[in-house]
């Protein structure tokens, strides 16, 4: 032991020797405690009267004060590079936040080499090794430090640097993943960039210098550079076996709003950086999320405010007098898109008077924007004199913006709309949803004038343009836009003629709902609110969307009897028996010998006995659920994400039980947007077997259970709210395959098949449903309507192919040999049952193709090629052959056909371009006109089609050789597919088919000149 001890001793003698770990922390703990007693002013002196000797405890409380403390910047640094313990980290990290820990002060916001230095040790060495056994208080020395424009900008770099790395070791993904939660934690704040930019004005004291720090700030923030960083690290990760979970900045949406929230901070807090908020905003509006940006703006600047305070009006006066023009137009008409998704409604079903409440809060809103900058009111009324800015907003919106309008504005406003109401080229060739909309527009304008100046309306409206304008409309081949002149016209002559010389075309379509809320119109008189109604309908209107979502995910706890659900009404329990009735059972005990029985051979126990399987009571399921009976009861089952077998039972019984109960009282009618909702929402938790196709079906019953009101419902539907290309894609196979039925073509086999007689892929061949859906998009379910428009395909070629055949062979007509009928296929023929009407037909303009096709066109005016219907080539295809099969299965009976046939065939015109580029939707563009010209020619005639339609069949043509030019030559697509027959073949029908229109037109002109 004394030999022991000795060793010890001599080994502490030795000088300048690397002490080991176990005898250093021992040998300095009191002397720890010592130098934490030091002031940061006497560490030099401390340290200057420490003696210089070999004596071991002396160096190490020298060196111990040096890795705790620092008195310099330079210091400081050197301590985040050598490898400090916590505690000593976290007193530099406080010493470095702080503004007068150093002498001259130092502060890591002002960007500079030794700031480089410093922030570049804490991302390198520091949050490798203690971001993640350091706590929340801790942490946020580390966030502090970092929140400044080299901070973020390092952070950034390192995320992206390590991202690009192929291969990853565990510790690289784990040093990822902590650099993303630093991010995170650093922008977490609404008022990070006010933070980042206090600090910049307050330590850069030269003016280039601060100018360039902001520039660069700017560039930073709203370039894309976090969203691509993180998003790209998110990514990454997937493929190793750290846990990251997916943050709001690689959302684009999320980000946007933060965006917004923060510009709004920075114009409130410093309305002399207004030029710096501006560029933030101006470039944030550049990502493609506008809208959120916008909305999480204003939001903000009105958060908390009960009145239009002097805040809010300096602060948008100085951002928004600061954006350039184009970024300014941005962002009003992303407000304006924001406030018509609140108050997205079908004007059709709405009394004027029910939407008065909400349009004096949006005008109040708009107002404020107005008086922001004189520019911006400027814009208002040339957003409302243009129509494809008014068509993709609503209603409300419209109403508000008009009585912002200024007075001096309105007259010169409701010329303009005259003019291009009734110009012929646009009543000719433009949308009826922007005819619509300029329609009511100018409704509301000239009513709004009426109340200021009755005269000007008067005069106006006795202008040629007005009288011309109306004459054009009446001579319109469209039928919409001949009722839309009538309805106009009617209206303003209510305002300006007497009793007896008002204008009346003696029809009854101007007697429905429609035409008289197009009437009352002109009789509204709208006000401006208040800033606070303003605050008021954003809360009421935040509160009740997440009312609404948290309805959808909530689930019901059904009651329970016996130890089992009940469905319906509670039913009382049943009687329970007490007492033993009738004889017992006594067990008799044999004590005779078993050895007469033991030349018995027993039988072989059996490889498996089902009946034995549920012998052990804690295996048999007592809790088994009960078909619903009632639609409410169906609606909670479909909401249970708990309950597999529940679920299960809901959605195997949905379709079956609204149609049972479709025509049984009102129980479904009642509840059919709710039921609606909740099945276009539904998701599968649990993989359930043939889920899409029985949600199909059980959209189909829902949609058949009330057609005129939950088809252009479903219509809508297609096109808003958050749902992915397969749930859209679903709906409108959904559409197609109920309108087919409501036109007779029901076929249980091929529309609505039982889920039980298919044949399914083996298991380990597919994916899980969750992801089937999403990486497989024409999921068999979708696969019905292709199915079905491979059958109405062949059917439109068949008898052409026929033709062809019959011409080609004309000269052996004399052998030709007549096949005849047997009798019994001519008994069933003249036995066949009659078909059903179609209902179809009544229909299908004003609830199916009208409100699909007004949809479509408002989605692309919104949002052009960023919008799903047209970016996504799947979701068109579906969307033409939905269009093109309802069309068919409407027939040359279908109400307001010159119309449909117009709107379709210039729809499909305008698809030409993207058809060029993609080779399934020139299919479906070719489908859909050969379906068009089949249709109309058998209901409007041939001669009809060449006389009406003259400049669109030429269009078609000249289009459609060139295409057939192209797929016979190979350049279109790879030769010999079977995509370029399929092409070619539909060109060829197509050519056909015009070549009959121009015969038909021939025979009149040679019939009229020999007449």
């Amino acid at each position: 032991m004394a030999d022991f001890l000795t060793a010890v001793k001599t080994v502490g003698k030795k000088s300048n020797d690397e002490v080991e770990p176990s005898l250093t922390a021992v040998s300095t703990r009191q002397v720890q405690e010592k130098v934490r007693k030091v002031e940061p002013h006497d560490l030099r002196t401390s340290r200057d009267d420490e003696p210089t000797g070999n004596d071991g405890k002396n160096g190490h409380s020298r060196k111990d004060a040096f890795t705790s403390t620092a008195t310099t910047p330079e210091e400081a640094l050197q301590v985040l590079r050598s490898q400090p313990d916590t505690d000593s980290l976290i007193r530099i990290l406080k010493q470095l936040r702080s503004e007068d820990a150093f002498k001259p002060a130092f502060s890591l916001h002002p960007p500079g080499p030794l700031q480089a230095q410093i922030i570049n040790a804490i991302i390198s060495n520091i949050i490798p090794a203690f971001w993640a056994s350091l706590g929340r208080k801790d942490r946020g020395l580390i966030v502090t430090c970092l929140t400044n424009l080299a901070g973020i900008g390092a952070v950034a770099a390192k995320v992206r640097l390590l991202s690009d790395s192929n291969h990853k070791s565990p510790g690289q993904a784990q040093e990822l993943a902590d650099l993303v939660s630093v991010l995170h934690d650093v922008l977490s704040s609404d008022d990070s960039v006010l933070h980042i930019l206090s600090g910049l004005a307050m330590f850069v004291t030269e003016k280039v210098k601060l100018q360039m720090a902001k520039k660069e700030l700017v560039k930073l923030i709203s370039s894309g550079k976090i969203i691509a960083a993180t998003a790209q690290a998110e990514d990454s990760l997937k493929s190793t076996d750290t846990n990251l979970d997916p943050t709001w900045m690689s959302r684009g949406t999320e980000y946007a709003a933060w965006i917004g929230r923060n510009v709004a901070s920075l114009s409130m807090s410093l309305p002399s950086d207004s030029e710096v908020a501006a560029q933030i905003l101006a470039r944030g509006l550049g990502l493609g999320y506008s809208v959120y940006v916008a909305k999480s703006f204003i939001g903000a600047l009105l958060r908390g405010q009960g009145s239009y305070s002097t805040e809010i009006d300096s602060a948008l006066k100085a951002t928004i007098g600061s954006l350039p023009a184009f970024a300014r137009n941005q962002l009003i008409e992303s407000t304006l898109l924001w406030l018509s998704s609140m108050t997205e409604s079908d004007v059709a079903t709405k009394q004027v008077s029910q939407e008065q409440e909400h349009v004096a809060p949006i005008a109040a809103l708009i107002d404020m924007l107005c008086k922001s900058n004189e520019s911006v009111r400027k814009q208002m009324v040339e957003i409302l004199a243009t129509p494809s800015r008014t068509s993709v907003m609503s209603f409300v919106v419209r109403r508000a913006c008009v009585a912002v309008v200024a007075d001096n504005d309105l007259q010169p406003l409701l010329e303009r709309l005259m003019g291009t109401f009734g110009d012929h080229l646009f009543v000719a060739h433009s949308p009826i949803i922007q005819q619509e909309s300029i329609a009511q527009t100018l409704l509301l304008v000239a009513g709004a004038l009426h109340h200021n100046d009755p005269m000007a309306v008067k005069m106006t409206t006795r202008s040629s343009s007005h009288m011309q304008g109306i004459s054009n409309r009446l001579d319109s081949t469209n039928a919409k836009a001949r009722w839309l002149g009538m309805v106009v016209g009617t209206a303003i002559s209510s305002l300006v003629d007497k009793e007896g010389s008002r204008m009346n075309f003696g029809t009854n379509e101007l007697k429905t709902n429609e035409g008289g809320w197009y009437l009352e119109l002109v009789k509204i008189n709208d006000s401006v609110g208040q800033i606070p109604d303003f605050v008021k309908f954003l809360q009421s209107s935040v509160g009740a969307a997440r009312r609404q979502k948290r309805t959808a995910h909530k689930t019901e706890q059904m009651p329970i009897l016996n130890g089992k659900p009940v469905f319906g009404p509670v039913r009382p329990p049943a009687p329970v028996q007490t007492e033993v009735i009738g004889d017992k059972v006594t067990e008799l005990f044999d004590d005779g010998s078993d050895d007469e029985d033991a030349d018995l051979k027993p039988y072989a126990k059996p490889d498996s006995d089902p009946e034995d399987s549920d012998e052990d009571a804690t295996l048999v399921t007592r809790n088994k659920p009960r078909a619903p009976v009632y639609v409410r009861d169906l609606m909670r089952m479909l909401q249970d994400d708990k309950s597999p077998a529940r679920f299960q039972m809901g959605v195997n019984h949905a379709p079956l039980l609204i149609r049972r109960k479709t025509n049984f009282g009102r129980e479904v009618k009642d509840h059919a947007e709710e039921i609606a909702s909740i099945l276009c929402n539904l998701q599968d938790p649990f993989e359930t077997e043939n889920f899409d196709e029985l949600k199909l079906r059980a959209l189909i019953a829902a949609i058949l259970s009330d057609a005129h009101i939950m088809a252009p419902w479903m219509c809508r539907q297609a096109f808003v709210g958050d749902f992915s290309l397969s749930q859209r894609c679903i709906m409108l196979s959904a559409l197609g395959l109920a309108g087919r039925e409501l036109a007779g073509f029901k076929n249980e086999d091929s529309l609505n098949p039982d889920p039980s007689s298919g044949n399914p892929t083996f298991p380990t061949k597919r994916l899980p449903s969750h992801l089937h859906t999403t990486y497989n998009p024409s999921d068999k379910s979708i696969k019905h309507l292709h199915d079905i428009s491979q059958k109405v395909e062949h059917k439109l070629i068949q008898p052409l192919a026929l033709s062809a055949a019959d011409k080609s062979t004309s000269h052996l007509d004399a052998i030709k040999v007549r096949t005849f009928s047997s009798r019994m296929a001519v008994e069933q023929q003249r036995t066949k049952r009659k078909l059903p009407p179609n209902e179809l037909a009544k229909m299908f303009g004003s609830q199916f193709f009208h409100p699909l096709v007004s949809r479509y066109h408002q989605e692309i005016a919104a949002y052009g090629s960023a919008s799903l219907f047209s970016s996504a080539p799947f979701v068109v295809v579906t969307f033409l052959k939905t269009l093109a099969l309802l069309f068919h299965a409407s027939g040359s009976a279908t109400a307001d056909l010159p119309e449909v046939t117009n709107v379709f065939w210039e729809l499909l015109l305008s698809l030409r371009t993207k058809a060029s580029g993609d080779i399934s939707i020139l299919q479906a563009v070719l489908f859909s006109f050969l379906t068009v010209l089949e249709i109309a020619g058998e209901g409007l005639g041939r001669e009809t089609l060449a006389r009406d339609y003259t400049k669109l069949v030429v269009e078609t043509q000249n289009w459609v050789e060139v295409i057939f030019e192209k797929t016979g030559s190979g350049q279109l697509v790879s030769e010999g597919s079977g995509d370029e027959v399929r092409v070619r073949t539909l060109a060829a029908g197509i050519l056909v088919r015009l070549k009959e229109v121009g015969d038909a037109w021939n025979k009149v002109l040679t019939g009229g000149m020999m007449g």
